[in-house]
């Protein structure tokens, strides 16, 4: 091989390595982030049946720290109790709530929300300092949408029966009325 060659893989190696050691740094080196959740799957079953959705039930473990610090302020494994929520109503914070959109049952993610959409200027006192991004890994254990359940769609079609009979019995009313009317008009 000529000089040229080496030098030319030299240099490919270097890249490389460099490339590598840059891309390994910890996700929160440097300043936090601000404006939407970033996130990144960590695992995705092979299929997904059930994903997050607006009104689902969920059921989720998590790790939660604050950006630049490395202990975790909360963490469910610790407790052994997931946590279950029903998006829409239970109040979330509003990065995991973004962060956990289109989720598959059984599926990781890592989120990074921004304090805005964390704990905000307030922070979680003791826990979280004032204006600081949060880190969370999330693991969906547990997806149940109010579509998927067949009492949902049995109450629906209940209640679409009862709206057309009182429709059909108030046109019979209508029609009667109308009818009475004629007759009394025609005397």
């Amino acid at each position: 091989m000529s000089s040229l060659n080496i030098l030319r893989h030299i240099l490919l190696v270097v890249a490389l390595l460099f490339v590598f050691v840059q891309t390994s740094h910890a996700i929160d080196d440097g300043e936090p982030p601000v404006g939407n959740v970033l996130g990144r799957t960590l695992h995705k079953p092979i299929k997904c049946d059930k994903k997050v959705a607006t009104n689902a039930r969920i059921k989720l473990h998590y790790t939660a720290r604050q950006w630049n610090k490395e202990e975790f302020f909360e963490d469910t494994y610790k407790s052994g109790t997931p946590l279950s929520y029903k998006l829409g109503s239970d109040k979330l914070m509003k990065g995991l709530e973004q962060g956990i959109k289109n989720m598959c049952e059984h599926e990781s993610r890592r989120l990074l929300i921004p304090a805005d959409l964390a704990y905000g200027e307030l922070g979680l006192p003791g826990l979280v300092d004032p204006d600081a991004a949060i880190i969370m890994e999330v693991e969906m254990l547990e997806v149940n949408s109010p579509f998927r359940n067949p009492w949902f769609w049995a109450g629906l079609i209940v209640l679409v029966a009862a709206f057309v009979v009182l429709r059909k019995q108030a046109q019979l009313e209508n029609q009667s009325k109308v009818a009475a009317f004629i007759e009394r008009k025609e005397q």
